[in-house]
């Protein structure tokens, strides 16, 4: 089963994304990438055209970078309107979700089961940079 990706974000955060992916694990020139709204020019040619790439037995997994943003809407709608349901779009996305669902161990086709259980595991997280101090025992 073939796995396609495509990150579309405002700005050059798409190709920032790959870029690091590139650096982590090589593979990011295994994704396409939409840096919106960088020139004039409309990037909607390019998500019908992912989206026509997506062959009826592969699935598509597209990133976009805010819900209900822009590129999101225009993405959702692409979507929605090309009669396919083997596409799923994630919002908000950040490095560790793309990386875990590119890394997923399932082989086959990504239910929206297991991408809300890699969504689950990728979230922000507050990560602590105090030392509590010990109880005093005495």
């Amino acid at each position: 089963m073939e796995r396609s990706y495509l990150i579309a974000t405002h700005g050059k955060f798409a190709s920032g994304l790959q870029n690091s992916l590139n650096i982590l694990t090589g593979s990011g020139d295994n994704v396409q990438v939409i840096d919106a709204y960088v020139t004039d020019d409309d990037y909607t040619p390019n998500v019908q055209q992912f989206i026509q790439e997506v062959s009826e037995d592969g699935q598509g997994i597209v990133f976009t970078d805010l819900y209900g943003g822009s590129v999101n809407q225009k993405i959702a709608a692409e979507i929605m309107t090309s009669g396919k349901d083997n596409i799923i779009l994630v919002s908000n996305s950040n490095l560790a979700i793309i990386l875990s669902i590119m890394f997923h161990e399932n082989t086959g086709v990504l239910s929206k089961e297991d991408i809300l259980a890699v969504i689950q595991e990728s979230q922000v997280q507050l990560v602590p940079t105090t030392i509590e101090e010990e109880d005093d025992i005495f």
